[in-house]
């Protein structure tokens, strides 16, 4: 199968570029197709999987769908948003699809595999985690807004996580990347914390240092919360910081990140 890409769009092995196409899987010879069902205003698209093929780049399992009606255009904003299964990978994601992407957008949400996991796991228990996070997905978009039309790519990719990262900026060229972060931190990073300066963990910390395009690092509402606390109980603080945390969304949610940052 080929398909010539369309002006603005990177080619890319894991982009249909054809909008009347069905659901297609690409894989492994003798591995038989992962059903994905899309979500009602959804379709599905080209989807790949070269979970078990020893000659990829990447042993990977990608899912895509579009909403109905959607078209890729020049004003197109592509993010990619590295959503792990804790607390701050899960609100990273739920902060791009309640408040970061519009229609007309495309939205790329990777999730990393262990490669000692990836070895001894059972291979269809990722392709099932996967059409899950993509059903999950859906339906917020749909809860969020149901007029909103989007591209929607799941990443399911075994091998180290900033690596990973790495090639899918230089692959779908994104326009921002959103990550989250435990707020793990080290014995310096302890110290810069009681100057004020947030904690951040070790993916996010390398996405900060070495990423091309503009990173978003969202916290954990957990930790949000204790900050918010530890703040107003300091009484040489002024009132500018509980101003800015008046801001909810509909969930009662903060509905910016806590910090954001350009790198170089």
């Amino acid at each position: 199968m080929s398909s010539t890409p369309s002006i603005g769009t990177p080619s890319s092995p894991y982009t249909s570029t054809n909008p009347s196409s069905s659901v297609v899987t690409i894989g492994t010879p003798n591995i038989p197709p992962s059903p994905l069902i899309a979500a009602q205003g959804y379709t599905p698209k080209v989807s790949f999987d070269t979970l078990e093929n020893p000659q990829a780049s990447m042993f990977s399992y990608t899912l895509h769908v579009q909403s109905e009606g959607y078209s890729r255009t020049r004003s197109t904003r592509v993010f990619l948003c590295a959503s792990s299964p804790d607390e701050s990978g899960t609100q990273a994601l739920e902060w791009c699809l309640e408040s970061l992407v519009q229609d007309g957008d495309e939205l790329v949400v990777f999730r990393g595999i262990d490669a000692d996991d990836f070895a001894e796991k059972d291979h269809d228990q990722y392709r099932e985690d996967a059409r899950e996070l993509m059903r999950i997905i859906q339906e917020k978009c749909v809860e969020y807004d149901p007029e909103r039309k989007l591209s929607i790519i799941v990443e399911y990719i075994a091998g180290k996580v900033t690596q990973t990262i790495d090639r899918l900026i230089a692959l779908y060229r994104p326009d921002s990347l959103v990550v989250g972060t435990r707020g793990q931190r080290s014995m310096m990073q302890a110290m810069a914390g009681a100057f004020g300066a947030p904690g951040v963990g070790s993916v996010s910390k390398y996405c900060l240092s070495h990423s091309p395009v503009p990173v978003i690092v969202i916290r954990p509402e957990s930790k949000v919360r204790k900050t918010m606390a530890k703040r107003r109980a300091n009484p040489k603080r002024g009132q500018h910081f509980d101003e800015l945390t008046k801001t909810k969304t509909n969930n009662g949610y903060l509905s910016v990140p806590l910090m954001s940052t350009l790198t170089r």
